[in-house]
């Protein structure tokens, strides 16, 4: 799994936590998050608080090494981007449960 987590997410409209959820509260549910289906190419992650999703870490022009994710909290995000985290996690959970 990704050690580190960035909370700066693109997808999240305000640099704000929702319900109160600390930096440490979001790295405690990455570590247990399940994995899901790909969105665009990206490994994504469901858990308690946020769904998650791999972000890319750049070094001047290349790729960094290291492994990131960034959190995708519901409240702060519009309905179609939640959406959208919800059919990558069903399709994961389904293909889980037929196996």
């Amino acid at each position: 799994m990704y050690t580190a987590l960035f909370l700066a997410s693109l997808l999240a409209p305000t640099s704000a936590l929702s319900n109160d959820a600390t930096v440490e509260d979001l790295q405690a549910d990455f570590e247990h998050a399940v994995a899901c289906e790909e969105i665009d190419g990206r490994r994504v992650w469901k858990g308690e608080i946020a769904y998650y999703i791999q972000s890319y870490v750049y070094e001047g022009d290349a790729t960094a090494q290291t492994d990131a994710a960034d959190a995708v909290l519901p409240e702060d995000n519009t309905p179609e981007t939640v959406k959208e985290f919800e059919r990558a996690c069903a399709a994961s959970a389904s293909a889980r449960s037929s196996r």
